[in-house]
């Protein structure tokens, strides 16, 4: 009893002389500056090129650039091409008397000069789990340009599906979607076809990453387009000076003419 009433005195006498010192001070802990976030901020999407830009040459017969990246699980990858925006005229032809002759015209605006997907699980199932609209169907892109001019609903949508068919003819709006890959969970390459009838611009490559429907991460990489060597030079005559440009047409189918002749009299 004694030993307890001791050890009870003692508590008291030291609580009283800390009550007498003041409040206590604790030590500063040890750790990063308050500027320095304590999470990582790494990006849940990291994406490059394999080639900066497509050169076109006099030789150029389409091209295949990959495109792969990185990205924090879980999660599927969209990747969407799209070319410049320029006005597009659609014209529809019908037979007459023997002739196709042509019996209408529609322009649109804001028609992307190339339109492709790929995606690591089929697009109208990711589309069906409210992915916020930015990314799109060809479908849905098409129905967004702007018609010049008032027409019918019934009318335009025809002269929509004409461009889109033109468009896939020559490869520019490919029907099938193509297939990203994805390695180890977090490691993703697709392959991004180009084909020979490129128009020129800057293009844009752009990969979202997506999680239970919605997007988290979306990058966006230009890919410049245009034409290098003697092609581009010929572009330039063709722009800048016409009229020489012209003539210089002109004398050469003149001179092949002549030297196609030549060599039959010979033969």
């Amino acid at each position: 009893m004694r030993r307890l009433l001791v050890v009870l005195v003692a508590s008291l006498a030291w609580a009283s002389a800390a009550q007498a010192q003041g409040p206590r001070v604790e030590p500063p802990s040890v750790g990063l500056p308050p500027s320095v976030p304590a999470e990582s901020t790494t990006p849940d999407l990291i994406v490059d090129l394999s080639r900066a830009r497509v050169s076109i040459t006099s030789a150029f017969q389409g091209e295949s650039i990959l495109m792969f990246g990185m990205f924090d699980p879980p999660g599927e990858i969209v990747v969407v091409v799209v070319g410049p925006e320029a006005r597009e005229t659609v014209m529809r032809k019908q037979r007459f008397l023997g002739l196709w002759l042509n019996t209408g015209r529609q322009s649109f605006d804001d028609v992307p000069a190339y339109y492709a997907i790929a995606a690591s699980q089929p697009l109208q199932r990711l589309l069906a789990r409210s992915t916020g609209g930015e990314i799109l169907s060809l479908e849905d892109r098409m129905s967004t340009v702007k018609p010049v001019g008032p027409r019918d609903a019934a009318e335009l949508a025809r002269f929509r599906g004409g461009l889109v068919e033109v468009k896939r003819r020559e490869g520019l709006y490919p029907a099938a979607i193509g297939q990203v890959t994805i390695q180890a969970g977090r490691l993703f390459r697709v392959d991004l076809p180009f084909p020979s009838r490129l128009p020129e611009g800057v293009y844009e490559v752009k990969a979202y990453l997506l999680r239970d429907g919605k997007i988290v991460a979306a990058v966006s990489r230009p890919l410049p387009v245009g034409k290098v060597g003697f092609s581009a030079q010929l572009a330039g005559w063709a722009s800048h000076d016409g009229p020489l440009y012209g003539l210089g047409a002109i004398v050469m189918a003149v001179f092949a003419g002549w030297l196609g002749g030549a060599v039959m009299r010979r033969l």
